[in-house]
């Protein structure tokens, strides 16, 4: 309702005299000015972009001024001075040349500019190159300065109504925030998060032996899958796909919670530029956003629980396998025991899920992002609707409307540490864990030994996993404190006490200029459909890092001067000008019929401006993209047609009755505008269409029938104008999506496999400075991370750089994935599926990551043995030890995963085969190393320790991200292949046939036969 205001409030007072004498014709531009302006952006955000948009239009103006001047002086210089007195109208080839190339220059440099930034440029430019084409086709028939300025001026200010129209919309009806925004995406966030705990304590209740060792780890590998049923029960089919179920919700929940987390981010940008009324800083809410995305990424390590298992599976020997099938006593034993032990994780997820959940709600509570009442009631149907809740196995009964909450809080999470460290201990009674048969006598022996752990040649990967997603359940809960800690502060310091002004940094309008924000915020879905892909955000600041291959570093003064030179070339061959040019182009294969002799009438009396404008609005960048749109926005035009007659007919032509109809005909086409961002382009071309159909007829009725036609356009009724405007649109679309593919096309498959190597490169750089990060922290030199200048800083904001610009790739190529199906498959279907699962581990790669690193973070450094060894605790030593051969083992010190994805970058992007013996981790490799080294180290004693829980953190993170690079590589042979210099003989039947006629001493028949 609100973003269906502007354009008809523009129609509107359009009908009164002091607007209708300044707009005079061009009064309807103003209602498309009005809908491109989006009032519906947060109020920061807005602001941002109408600053920009005043500066385009402003200077769009000044460069029609000095077009029409030329033009004019062109007409002047070849027309003989005692005929230009006589000459009131006409044709003039020196006009129109001059405005021709002016037009296309203007139109390449403002779309070139629309593509290397489009966040900021995408709307501005727009209303540039919407203000150029609608002059400069019409500078060439200028008779003097003044004429073209006067239309100029006019035009100016119509904009500048729809201009002040959105903005007064914006701002004083139902104004909307970035802060609002952030606090949304918060309440929904901690929604999220509960969803999640609660699918993963779902999906950990339904497993059982049987469906982890058969069924599960089969779920997203069929080949593995066929083979293992076949050994495996038949009858557990119907549980795998009720994991299954469970698995894809899970999925689906966390890609939701990382959808919300990226709006959070782009949302919090936009909210530190405000000036508000409030309670809570910038620096606060980003404070906040920091602390929660603490919570977001241990919350990935537990939903990522069902492919860690599927790794755990896959990693068995087949005679495991095989003897975990067969049904035998001891088998039955081990299941029955293996229960126990998923049982009482699932016991242990409940207990810190509701921990976490009742802290999150007081984090809420607290800065006010819910009401008492609500949460009261909210908690109320929870208790209600919870089967299984046991309160007191979970201690103390915690209640966020305590007023002590905090200190209770404290205390439910060091009694859930405290009962959690003995289910460990009773792990070593299990024989499922302890890799052999042991009478009761010898259990209490076992404890004091690693067999548990270690059993033969092989490690119990199944109690990592219990280690593992205990220490997942520790950062969460311990990221929950940090969280009430920082609310509870901020009421014992009077922050909540009172609202005030709150006012942004300084510089905030000198930093707009620099652009910036492209490297530290995501796109949103909405404006994906008209970027070009952002693969290219960091290269130019790469390139400077490294050395040219074709030239030396300059040496004097002419080389260096000269490099200006080679930054034109290069950017006038880059794809943000490449993009350009095709706007351009298209653009200008409708306006040379305004600068011909034999078409200049026909283009303005039939409107032929509006395919251009159809063009600069609706221009994609690739091939799937236009297709897509081509169709979208026909169907929507022809919408927006049927009701535009219907809301001029059905009250008869009467003004008041058409606004008030317009009004509602709106509020229906921007219903798809704000719930279908997918379709925002044809949303807008719709929009627009609608509001140009009604207000040109309202135009001519306020006007007269003489004035509006005065400007060489005659009048069409609406049941006349409404079709010749599909007809634009029409021809728009056609002729946008031939210059997409011509003179070659940009089609979406080449961007996602460009996109795809360059963000298997970034992957590689956030490798080597998270194994960077891990190195230091085991060899003591990390340091503090609050100092800016020490290496743990530096390395934290590194990480962070390369994650949100990993993430700006991975959003980029989810949406040129998906337009790749509206493209013909000529000379083959593109192997979707396959890049879609590359995707998919480069997610899965990076969460991993992460949480290597953040699990450093939070721990104190390895501490090192000194020379004399005996001012250390024997805790401490081992320690040393471990983190001693950690450091020296080869597998640690080979670099080997950061060149692998550099190779599968390499390859990827020039589409070259694969070099040949690629490898990729193995399952926990240093804890094989340790077991063979000293077993010791991995001893029952040493579990309550944090730094023991860390390791082996990260140790299946570790193992996770080599079965991930073990599917990506994989994937990528089967995309690009593998270079081979092995023989093999080819057993052919022509091969073997051959062979028998020239071995054979038989005689034979005519058929070929002995």
């Amino acid at each position: 309702m609100k973003g269906a205001l502007p354009p008809t409030i523009v129609i509107a007072i359009s009908q009164s005299d002091a607007i209708s004498g300044i707009t005079l014709t061009i009064g309807y531009l103003a209602a498309l000015i009005a809908v491109t302006s989006q009032c519906l952006m947060p109020r920061a955000k807005f602001m941002k972009i109408m600053f920009f948009n005043l500066i385009a239009a402003c200077v769009a103006a000044s460069l029609c001024c000095l077009v029409s001047y030329c033009a004019v002086k062109g007409r002047q210089n070849s027309t003989p001075a005692d005929a230009l007195e006589s000459v009131k109208s006409g044709y003039n080839s020196d006009a129109c040349a001059i405005s021709a190339v002016f037009l296309i220059v203007i139109i390449w440099g403002a779309n070139s500019l629309r593509a290397w930034r489009p966040m900021e440029m995408q709307d501005p430019m727009v209303v540039f190159s919407i203000f150029s084409v609608v002059t400069i086709t019409r500078t060439g028939t200028f008779l003097t300065v003044s004429q073209g300025l006067e239309f100029i001026a006019r035009l100016l200010k119509g904009f500048l109504i729809g201009f002040a129209v959105s903005t007064g919309v914006s701002l004083l009806i139902l104004p909307i925030t970035s802060r609002d925004h952030v606090f949304q995406d918060l309440r929904e966030s901690v929604a999220q998060v509960e969803v999640i705990l609660q699918l993963l304590i779902s999906f950990v209740g339904e497993s059982s032996t049987t469906e982890l060792c058969t069924d599960h780890g089969l779920l997203s590998r069929p080949r593995t899958a066929r083979s293992t049923r076949e050994i495996g029960n038949e009858n557990d089919s119907t549980s795998s796909s009720g994991m299954e179920i469970e698995q894809k919700q899970l999925k689906e929940s966390m890609d939701k919670l990382n959808a919300l987390h990226s709006k959070l981010r782009e949302d919090l940008f936009y909210a530190n530029d405000e000036i508000a009324w409030g309670k809570l800083s910038a620096g606060d809410i980003s404070t906040i956003a920091d602390m929660f995305q603490n919570i977001m990424l241990p919350l990935s390590g537990m939903a990522i629980l069902p492919e860690t298992l599927e790794m755990i599976v896959q990693n068995k020997p087949l005679c495991e396998i095989c003897t975990m099938a067969r049904g035998s006593d001891n088998e039955t034993t081990k299941q029955m025991e293996t229960r126990k032990v998923v049982d009482t994780l699932r016991k242990s997820l409940m207990h810190s899920t509701n921990i976490i959940t009742t802290g999150l709600q007081f984090f809420l509570l607290v800065f006010e992002f819910i009401k008492p009442e609500r949460l009261d009631k909210q908690r109320r149907s929870q208790n209600m609707g919870s089967e299984g809740r046991d309160e007191e196995s979970n201690g103390e009964y915690l209640d966020p409307l305590q007023p002590d909450f905090a200190a209770r809080f404290e205390r439910a999470v060091h009694e859930f540490h405290f009962r959690r460290k003995h289910i460990l201990e009773a792990l070593s009674s299990l024989e499922a864990f302890s890799g052999a048969d042991k009478l009761p006598d010898e259990l209490e022996s076992s404890r004091n030994r690693s067999s548990f752990i270690t059993s033969g040649p092989d490690i119990r990967q199944e109690f990592f996993l219990v280690l593992y997603v205990g220490h997942l359940q520790d950062s969460l809960l311990n990221a929950t404190i940090e969280l009430i800690t920082f609310a509870s502060s901020n009421v014992s310091h009077g922050t909540k006490k009172r609202n005030r002004l709150i006012f942004p940094k300084q510089n905030i309008i000198r930093g707009w200029f620099f652009l910036a924000s492209e490297r530290r915020q995501s796109d949103s879905v909405r404006r994906q459909s008209y970027h070009v892909d952002p693969s290219s955000v960091r290269q130019g600041q790469e390139m400077e890092h490294f050395p040219d291959p074709e030239h030396l570093p300059p040496a004097n003064a002419w080389e260096k001067g000269s490099n200006v030179l080679r930054w034109i070339s290069h950017k006038g061959r880059s794809e943000f000008s490449m993009f350009g040019f095709r706007v351009a182009a298209a653009s200008f294969s409708v306006a040379i019929l305004a600068f011909l002799h034999q078409t200049q009438t026909f283009f303005i009396r039939q409107r032929c401006i509006w395919a251009m404008i159809v063009i600069v609005i609706g221009m994609s960048p690739t091939s799937g993209q236009s297709m897509f749109g081509f169709i979208a926005r026909i169907a929507a035009t022809v919408i927006s047609v049927v009701l535009s007659i219907f809301v001029w007919y059905i009250v008869d032509g009467k003004t008041i009755g058409v606004i008030i109809f317009l009004y509602l005909a709106n509020i229906f086409e921007y219903y798809f505008y704000v719930k279908k961002p997918q379709f925002f382009g044809p949303s807008v071309i719709a929009i627009v269409t609608l509001n140009v159909i009604i207000g040109y007829e309202l135009q001519v009725r306020k006007l007269g029938l003489e004035v509006a036609t005065s400007n060489g356009q005659p009048y069409y009724p609406i049941y006349l104008f409404a079709p010749y405007k599909l007809a634009a649109v029409a021809a728009g679309c056609a002729i946008s999506f031939f210059w997409a593919i011509f003179p070659y096309p940009i089609t979406a498959k080449s961007k996602v496999r460009k996109l795809l190597g360059r963000s298997l490169f970034v992957l590689a750089k956030f490798y080597s400075a998270m194994h960077t990060t891990i190195e230091l922290w085991m060899s003591d030199e990390l340091g503090d991370i609050q100092n800016r200048h020490s290496p743990s800083f530096k390395l934290q904001a590194a990480r962070h750089e390369l994650f949100q610009e990993e993430m700006l790739l991975l959003n980029s190529l989810r949406v040129h994935s998906h337009f790749t199906t509206f493209e013909p498959a000529i000379g083959g279907k593109f192997p979707k599926q396959v890049y879609d699962s590359i995707i998919l581990e480069i997610q899965r790669i990076l969460t991993n990551m992460s949480l290597m690193a953040h699990t450093t973070q939070n721990l104190k450094a390895l501490p090192f043995e000194s020379e004399g060894g005996n001012s250390m605790s024997e805790d401490d030593k081992w320690i040393s030890q471990l983190a001693r051969i950690a450091l020296e083992s080869a597998d640690f010190k080979s670099h080997s995963t950061t060149s692998l994805l550099c190779h599968l970058s390499g390859s990827i992007m020039s589409g070259e085969p694969l070099p040949p013996y690629l490898s990729t981790l193995h399952s926990f490799p240093l804890a094989r190393q340790l077991q063979e080294t000293d077993s010791d180290l991995l001893n029952i004693r040493h579990v309550e320790d944090p730094a023991f829980s860390a390791f082996v953190s990260l140790e299946v993170l570790r193992s996770q991200i080599g079965f991930s690079l073990k599917n990506i590589l994989d994937h990528v042979k089967s995309l690009v292949g593998e270079l081979t210099f092995d023989f093999h003989v080819m057993q052919t039947p022509e091969y073997l046939e051959s062979t028998q006629l020239t071995t054979s001493n038989g005689n034979l028949d005519e058929d070929g036969q002995e």
